[in-house]
């Protein structure tokens, strides 16, 4: 299941005013890197899906040409 709410960095106003925009940016990357992690967990368990189903429609067909086939030969 997805998580709807994202990771909010803290960071205090304090920290703000006394250091400088590099060490600034890096309180930030956390959470991006972690919804960044979460996303492409994401997709890669979308296409493992993707794959699964596509091998059902594939077994499913097959087994529709043989149940036909048994049909006809009725």
């Amino acid at each position: 299941m997805r998580a709807t709410n994202l990771i909010e960095p803290v960071c205090p106003e304090s920290a703000l005013t006394t250091s400088n925009s590099n060490e600034t940016a890096n309180v930030y990357d956390l959470g991006l890197k972690q919804d960044e992690s979460s996303r492409l967990r994401r997709i890669r368990d979308l296409e493992h899906e993707n794959g699964l189903l596509m091998r059902m429609v594939s077994e499913t067909q097959i087994e529709i040409a043989r149940l036909r086939e048994l049909l006809s030969s009725n």
